[in-house]
């Protein structure tokens, strides 16, 4: 080393070891306009959730609350839901399927209550008539 040699000169910009001030890092770090963070990759896009499955779900367990014939309306609806879900690629085969099923069970239950109002009713004619016949004079 010379002295008064500037090549061989130690300052702010001088990467060598015994430097004290060594230069800033390279990166968002050294640029105070640059963002922070950089994705590496584009954000995730939700997809739309289908509204017939969503309708679907909800008539469907509306109806084993209240109606049990709404489970018609359900099954359509669960069925519709599907093929555009299959169609469009849209969220909500799930609650297509809560649908469909919670309307299967409501049918199911509207058909039972329809074949025991049945019974009784035909048990009631069947016994009010052997009583009628019975209790007639002659």
């Amino acid at each position: 080393m010379q002295p008064g040699n500037p090549a061989n000169a130690t300052g702010p910009d001088d990467a060598s070891p015994g430097n004290p001030n060594p230069p800033a890092a390279a990166g968002p770090a050294a640029d105070p306009g640059a963002p922070a963070w950089v994705p590496s990759h584009p954000p995730y896009v939700r997809r739309p959730t289908n509204s017939m499955a969503i309708a679907s779900m909800i008539t469907g367990i509306v109806g084993l609350m209240s109606c049990p014939v709404l489970g018609v309306i359900a099954v359509y609806l669960g069925k519709r839901a599907r093929e555009e879900i299959r169609t469009a690629g849209e969220d909500g085969d799930g609650l297509a399927i809560v649908g469909l099923v919670t309307g299967w069970i409501g049918i199911g239950l509207s058909a039972l209550t329809l074949i025991g109002f049945l019974l009784v009713v035909g048990y009631a004619l069947f016994v009010g008539a052997a009583v009628f016949t019975a209790a007639a004079p002659g």
